[in-house]
């Protein structure tokens, strides 16, 4: 009677496996149907020309509004760039500056301040502002230089202090090579205090930046918005 139970149960359980299991195959079954369908309907929907379509004007846009800004501004020096720049900056001269030469640096802050959106101002300052250093140097250029003439050199020096007392500036330095008349000269002033201020060579002959003398003293157009995209909103 023992065993003849054991069998009874063991059908039971053979019988309810068959009947669950034939009904699960037929729900996953139709969960699987319906399902494709689903996915099949959302895809009909899908437009894909349309969607080439918007990519390919936001790409267009993006890459116009890019083409437009590089062909305007004068480029901005790497070292500039990302960093939001007070506008006014002390400036003063090193002791062994003949006074012609500082004649024509005081003429190129006069062509700066005319813009408006620099201010520069005679004095040390201090050193959580901008500077700039005035000076001179005498280079000789050999025949590997292959005939070109350095007239001088400038460029921005951006110090970073993070912190609670942060705080970022522009230590620069501007300079006249004195070993060649042609250096001092107010083009020549006015380039290398654009390069101190941040701006980079520029391709247009129009230029100030330009970076063989073309004896332009007043800035261009795209000098102007070179010089806005780094002081715009430090005015």
């Amino acid at each position: 009677m023992k065993h003849r139970g054991i069998v009874w149960v063991a059908m039971l359980v053979m019988v309810l496996y068959l009947l669950i299991g034939k009904n699960y195959q037929e729900a996953t079954k139709k969960f699987a149907s319906d399902f494709k369908q689903q996915v099949t309907q959302v895809i009909s929907n899908i437009n894909p020309q349309k969607i080439i379509k918007n990519y390919q004007i936001n790409t267009e846009t993006s890459k116009a509004t890019t083409k437009s800004a590089s062909k305007t501004a004068t480029p901005i020096e790497s070292v500039v760039q990302g960093h939001s720049l007070a506008n006014v900056y002390y400036y003063q001269f090193a002791t062994t500056i003949p006074s012609h030469v500082k004649k024509v640096f005081e003429q190129a802050v006069r062509e700066y301040n005319r813009t408006g959106i620099v201010k520069l101002v005679a004095g040390k300052g201090t050193q959580k502002q901008n500077q700039i250093f005035f000076s001179i140097y005498n280079k000789k250029m050999t025949t590997s230089n292959q005939g070109t003439i350095e007239l001088g050199h400038g460029g921005p020096e951006v110090i970073q202090q993070t912190g609670v007392n942060a705080y970022t500036v522009n230590h620069a330095k501007a300079s006249l090579n004195v070993r060649y008349a042609e250096s001092v000269q107010l083009s020549m002033a006015v380039h290398e205090l654009g390069h101190a201020l941040g701006l980079d060579h520029s391709s247009n002959r129009n230029s100030v930046m330009y970076p063989v003398d073309q004896g332009k003293t007043r800035l261009s157009s795209g000098d102007l918005e070179g010089l806005k995209a780094i002081y715009q909103g430090n005015n």
